[in-house]
C-alpha cells in the first residue's frame, strides 16, 4: 500500500505532476483541496480530489477511499479543523473509516482521535508553521513527510 497525500498547492503549477513522477508506484494520489485548479486541469489527473474553500465547483466536499484501510477525505474547513479534529473524527467513524485525511490548516499533523488516525500532510505551497512545505506518503504503517524538493522531512510509525 502506498498513498501519496497532498493539500493546498494554491495554484502552484507542476508540483503535482512532479510528485506523480517521483512516486509513480503509488496506489493512490490524493489531493485534499485548495489546488485552485479546475477539475479538468491536467495537474489533477490521476488524483482523487475534494473541494477546498478556495476551489472551483465540480469537486465533492468529501469522499471515502475503500481498500485495505478505509479513509475519509475532506479539506477540513467544513469541520472546523483549525480548532479541533473531533467532528472530523466522528464523520470518519460514521463513514466506516479508520483514517481521516484533511488539509486546510497548512500544518502537518498526525493524531489519533477516538480510534481514528487523523492525518494532515501540510501544505505543499504555503506552510503556516516554522516547518517547510510538505506532502505525505503513507505506506506499510509508516507515514513519511516530504518537502518541495522531494526529500524526506519527517517520519512517523503508525498503529493502524
Amino acid at each position: 500500500m502506498k498513498w501519496v497525500i497532498v493539500s493546498d498547492n494554491h495554484g502552484m503549477e507542476h508540483i503535482l505532476t512532479d510528485i506523480k513522477v517521483i512516486h509513480e508506484d503509488a496506489d493512490y494520489f490524493i489531493h485534499l483541496g485548495d489546488s485552485e485548479f479546475s477539475p479538468e486541469n491536467l495537474e489533477l489527473k490521476d488524483y482523487i480530489t475534494v473541494k477546498g474553500n478556495c476551489d472551483y465547483n465540480g469537486f465533492d466536499n468529501e469522499r471515502v477511499i475503500e481498500g485495505e484501510l478505509n479513509a475519509f477525505m475532506t479539506h477540513g474547513h467544513l469541520y472546523s479543523v483549525n480548532t479541533s479534529r473531533e467532528s472530523l473524527s466522528a464523520a470518519a467513524r460514521a463513514a466506516g473509516c479508520v483514517i481521516a485525511l484533511y488539509g486546510h490548516t497548512h500544518i502537518r499533523r498526525v493524531e489519533e482521535i477516538d480510534g481514528v488516525l487523523c492525518i494532515n500532510p501540510g501544505s505543499i505551497a504555503q506552510s503556516r508553521s516554522e516547518e517547510r512545505e510538505t506532502y505525505a506518503v503513507l505506506s506499510d504503517k509508516e507515514l513519511l513527510f516530504y518537502d518541495q524538493n522531494h526529500r524526506i522531512f519527517a517520519k512517523e510509525r503508525l498503529n493502524v
